[in-house]
Formats: C-alpha cells, structure tokens, sequence
C-alpha cells in the first residue's frame, strides 16, 4: 500500500489563521508562525496603540498590507525569473510588466507605485548579487516537532553555496529593535521547520526591510539563531496551552474552500 503524501492547507477565517496537515491517518492543525508571534510584544506597537485610534491603527495597517503585498509581488516574479535561469535585466522587464498586470486587479495604482519603489531599494542595494542559486519562492513549512507551520517569502543558495532563508518586510520607517528582535524570532521558526523537513542544516536567516529611505538588511546566524529558535519553541508551546481549534474544524467541515 502506497502512504499517501502528507499535504499542508492553508486556513483562512475572520479570526486568525492556521494550517492543516494532512495524511492517511488524518488531519491535524498547526497555528501559523505569526499566530505565535502574537504572544510576543512590541513596544513600538504599543506605543503606536497608546498615540492612535483603534480605527485608525486599522487604516494604516491595510494600506501598509497593500504595500507589502506590492512589493512582494515584484520581489516574488523577480526571483521566480532568476530561479528559471534569467539575467538580471531580463528578470528586471518580466517582473515590471508581470507585477504590474496582475495588481492593477487588487489595488490603486499610488499602491502598486509605493510597492515598486520600495522593490527598487531591494534592488539596487546589491543583497541580491549574494544569490548563486534560487531554491524557492513562497514556501509552505511546517514542523510536527513542534506544531508549527508558516509561509516563507524565499530561499537561496549563497556564493558559498550555503543554505539562506529570507524573509521580506516592508515599512513607512527604519524598524526598531524590538520589532526586529519578533522578526529575528520569526526567521529562526522557518530555519526551524525547513531543516526538520529537508534535513539540510540553514546557515543563516535574512531579513530584508525596504523602507521610503533605503534598507535595513539583517542577518541572523550562529549563537543568535539558536537563541531566537529556543524563544520560538517556547512560544509555540505557550500557544499551544491556549489555543482553540474549534473554528479550524467547522471551516472544513463545512466544506469551504482551503488554500
């Protein structure tokens, strides 16, 4: 009898966000990085809270989302195109034209300009010359280690022919450190879940933040990302202790759609 291939759905629903692991003996569902990283505060947030609406904290959030996604975007086909063996200005044309087409059907041109800027940073700062190799773009990973699962912007090969996950971030503004520390957790959670399924060792994790003056490039590595993996598993199992997958359950058994 042939084992049927474990599959990893992504939920989405009102309240949150999870995934769902699936295989001949059933399902079971994960919380999503960023669900467990809610545990983890910000005091730059906090402080955004104190200053600002609820009302208007939701205004600033969906357009910053709709920024994001645009840069994403252009980042996402502009890697695709190199992972398919394109030169630079090559890849530089598909990811204009490409990225463009398909967001003039999500959101008003003053985004998608906001979003191409913000790409153009990335691409002029010279990160993307540390690339040999693309090994994927927009990856599902999960860790049954630690029930956990998340989607991951890339990962490459470096010069030295190691293994990098990155993540991308956008901002109106440098991040400060307490938002780069919940980001450092992040990219450790993904190091996490990509080495227990493909049994490769990650060397680093990156994060790249474009913001309206330039680029902030982190790097997370030896002592540190083991440190940062320590505080995640913590969390995830904090989030476990509290989590209720009530909602999860009547989503798919109700029949709706599952990415």
């Amino acid at each position: 009898m042939v084992k049927k291939k474990k599959t990893l759905k992504r939920i989405d629903i009102p309240t949150g966000r999870a995934y769902m692991l699936e295989d001949e003996s059933g399902y079971k569902f994960l919380p999503s990085v960023t669900s467990v990283l809610s545990l983890k505060s910000s005091a730059y947030l906090a402080d955004l809270e104190e200053k600002i609406s609820k009302e208007d904290l939701q205004k600033i959030s969906a357009r910053a989302a709709l920024r994001g996604t645009a840069m994403h975007k252009f980042l996402e086909n502009y890697l695709i195109c190199m992972r398919l063996k394109g030169d630079s200005e090559s890849c530089l044309f598909y990811t204009q034209r490409k990225s463009t087409d398909s967001l003039l059907f999500e959101m008003e041109k003053e985004r998608i300009d906001k979003g191409r800027s913000l790409f153009y940073n990335v691409y002029h700062s010279g990160v993307l010359d540390n690339i040999a190799k693309v090994i994927f773009t927009e990856k599902f990973l999960y860790s049954e280690k630690y029930l956990f699962a998340g989607t991951t912007d890339f990962g490459f090969l470096d010069k030295q022919n190691r293994i990098v996950i990155t993540d991308f971030k956008s901002a109106s503004t440098p991040r400060t450190e307490d938002v780069i520390s919940k980001y450092t957790v992040q990219v450790a959670a993904y190091a996490i879940a990509f080495e227990e399924m493909h049994n490769k060792p990650v060397h680093r994790g990156e994060i790249w933040i474009s913001h309206s003056d330039g680029m902030q490039i982190i790097e997370v590595t030896g002592e540190e990302m083991e440190i940062a993996k320590v505080e995640f598993i913590k969390l995830a199992e904090a989030y476990h202790s509290m989590w209720d997958t009530t909602l999860f359950e009547e989503y798919v058994q109700n029949g709706y759609i599952v990415n």
